[in-house]
Order: C-alpha cells, then sequence, then structure tokens
C-alpha cells in the first residue's frame, strides 16, 4: 500500500491549520517551530513503516492525534497544530481508496470521507491534481489570513490592550512599527497607538500587514474627574486616552491624551473642567 505523497500530507496541512487560524482568530504559525512542527506531524503516521508496525493501524487513528499533546508543555499553540497537522494526514488517507481505520483495534470499519468515484490512488494523476488545488487554496487562504489578522485585531482592540507589529501606508509612504500597543479602537474603522504622547490614529485601510504578539485584557470603561487644564500637562496624563472632557455642564467628545487635549485647551489653561478617561497603563 503506497502511501499518500508526503508533500501533499503537508500541504493539506498547512491549509487546514491556515483555515482554523480564520475561524478561531488565532497565530498557530507565528515562528519557525510552528512550521517545523506542521511539517512534522503531517507526516507522523508514516513513519508506521520505520517502526515495523502494519500501515494504517496503530498511527492512523482517532487515538494516535492525541500525541501532539506531548507538545503542551511548550504551548498549546504548538499542541493544537500539531494535533491539526495529524488529523489532516487521517483527512488526506480518508479521501483514498483504501480509507483509514480510524477506530482501531476496537473496530476494523475502514472509514471514508468522499464517496467511492470521487477517491483516488496515491500517486495517482489524481493526486497530484488535488496537491495543486492545496497550494492554489493556500494562497488563497493566506491572502483572507491578512485581511482576517485585521478583523481580529479590531474585534481584540475592544476590550483589550493588543501589542502588534503593524505595517501601515501613511502620506504616501510604508511605516513599520514592531511591538506597538494598541489602546484605542472605534471598533470600526480606526486603531491607536501613543507615541510621543499623542494618541497616533490608524484608519483600517491604511493597514498593510498586523501581526498581533500579545493581548491583556483591559478595562476599557472610563472614570471621570474634575481638574485644572494645566494639570494635563503633567506626564501621568500621556499615558491616559480622553474620551470627552465638560466645561459648564456641556460635554464634548474627544479622542486622545491629556497632552492633545492640553494643547487643544491651553488658553484657558487655569479652567477647571470634567474629563471621561481610561488608563493604558
Amino acid at each position: 500500500m503506497i502511501p499518500l505523497k508526503w508533500i501533499t500530507h503537508i500541504a493539506l496541512a498547512f491549509f487546514l491549520v491556515k483555515v482554523v487560524e480564520i475561524a478561531l482568530m488565532v497565530d498557530l504559525l507565528d515562528s519557525y517551530w510552528a512550521y517545523a512542527i506542521v511539517s512534522l506531524f503531517a507526516v507522523l503516521p508514516d513513519f508506521d513503516y520505520l517502526v515495523v508496525i502494519k500501515h494504517r493501524t496503530w498511527t492512523h487513528t482517532l487515538w494516535f492525534t492525541l500525541i501532539a499533546l506531548i507538545l503542551l508543555p511548550f504551548g498549546w499553540k504548538f499542541a493544537l497544530a500539531g494535533f491539526i497537522a495529524i488529523l489532516s494526514h487521517l483527512v488526506g488517507d480518508m479521501m483514498t481508496h483504501s480509507g483509514v481505520k480510524l477506530l482501531f483495534p476496537f473496530r476494523e470499519t475502514v472509514f471514508y470521507l468522499i464517496p467511492p468515484r470521487w477517491r483516488f490512488r496515491t500517486g495517482s494523476s489524481a493526486e497530484f491534481m488535488v496537491l495543486g488545488l492545496l497550494i492554489v487554496g493556500s494562497i488563497v487562504v493566506s491572502a483572507v489570513t491578512v485581511q482576517s489578522d485585521v478583523e481580529k485585531l479590531f474585534t481584540l482592540s475592544k476590550d483589550h490592550f493588543v501589542t502588534v507589529r503593524l505595517s501601515t501606508f501613511e502620506n504616501g509612504a510604508r511605516y513599520d512599527y514592531d511591538l506597538v500597543e494598541i489602546v484605542w479602537t472605534d471598533g470600526k474603522n480606526k486603531i491607536g497607538f501613543i507615541e510621543n504622547g499623542y494618541l497616533h490614529k490608524i484608519s483600517r485601510d491604511q493597514i498593510l500587514k498586523a501581526e498581533i504578539v500579545k493581548v491583556v485584557p483591559a478595562n476599557k470603561v472610563p472614570d471621570s474627574r474634575y481638574l485644572k487644564i494645566k494639570d494635563l500637562r503633567r506626564a501621568i496624563w500621556r499615558e491616559r486616552v480622553i474620551v470627552a472632557w465638560e466645561d459648564d455642564g456641556v460635554r464634548s467628545e474627544f479622542v486622545g491624551t491629556g497632552k492633545e487635549l492640553y494643547e487643544k485647551l491651553k488658553e484657558w489653561e487655569d479652567c477647571i473642567i470634567g474629563v471621561w478617561y481610561y488608563e493604558t497603563r
């Protein structure tokens, strides 16, 4: 019995990992180790040849997929990526004429994923057609993943502080920001991070790439207090996001740092105003 070509198994594994990344809004392939794990675990069931075990028995079962749990000490992402890779191997083999005994040794039932007329022989031209479709599919899914990362960033930023590597297109040039913390979003079209005391706002259509590195839960329910406008010059207000201010009972919407609000109102720096803000540190 000839196994599926290893390159096909690896291609299928990466395709399914990308699909899961989009579905769960997680970054599983965020390191070279993750790529190595997916590649290795995608072909791991076929190592039965090396240990003289009958092919498509013990290593081609649902129980064998749990071997991915040995990666848990190194991180749940590694374990999940390994699990998907092994499972993808079984999925691939269930599309061939030989099928897989998923419940071996308790049951000898052979499981298939597709109807008989769609099953193919390993090493055949049909397999290479499947390989081509997987490569094209992976390219398409990778393109979708870029947009998914942006959607994920906006979703998480609503109630988290998100550390991200960001590439943007602003004023006709590309800018790369390394490990900036997104502290504000309007939830729809804009995000912002604090840079030199200013809230730097970026529109969705300016984002070229967003690689999420760290996510920390945040309380963005605004506190309020009264203070003199000149107090906004203090360093502590440079790390706070102000969402509104009030003067004589009239509330005005504002999104920025204390430094920015001071620059807007500094002509009346001895006046007392109310501000609504939340902490970013």
